[in-house]
């Protein structure tokens, strides 16, 4: 029997670092997004980068969680869209821009989203599709030194 301590749950709520959304957007959507202009999202796949330095149990919980206040620019795309994966880097650095800026030069940015903290074009990245994206970022991420994890694996145990 596996304890409390070693349970997926405690293993998110104590482990820190930097994760991706991977985030399903049904038809093509004008949202307003706090701050930023008007705009439309395609119908697709999107990747979100952010951090939890606190830990991700936290964090992951209130990007899950349906009715939430606005905190951040990724809660008014998930009133349309909805996660279907999320990736976590263990790290006790914050590499979110080191993320975005490999994954810049892989998918299409949506400029100034989630990126209103630091100087980098965009923390969200399109791409029709999801199989394409996740692979790539994946590959994306050991090639920056990391071991991404999908929180489904984590979650079953593997």
């Amino acid at each position: 029997m596996q304890s409390t301590a070693d349970s997926p749950e405690h293993y998110l709520q104590r482990t820190i670092g930097s994760y991706i959304l991977l985030i399903r957007l049904p038809k093509e959507e004008t949202i307003a997004i706090g701050k930023l202009p008007v705009r439309s999202f395609h119908r697709g796949y999107y990747a979100y980068v952010g951090s939890a330095m606190r830990g991700f149990k936290a964090r992951l919980d209130h990007h899950l969680k349906e009715n939430k206040n606005h905190h951040w620019h990724i809660d008014y795309l998930l009133q349309k869209a909805s996660i279907t994966s999320i990736i976590i880097c263990q790290t006790e650095y914050r590499v979110e821009c080191t993320i975005a800026q490999a994954l810049k030069c892989q998918f299409d940015t949506i400029p100034g989203f989630g990126s209103s903290d630091c100087r980098c074009r965009s923390h969200l990245f399109f791409a029709p599709n999801k199989k394409k994206m996740q692979s790539t970022i994946i590959t994306t991420i050991k090639k920056l030194g990391m071991q991404p994890r999908l929180v489904e694996e984590i979650l079953r145990g593997s």
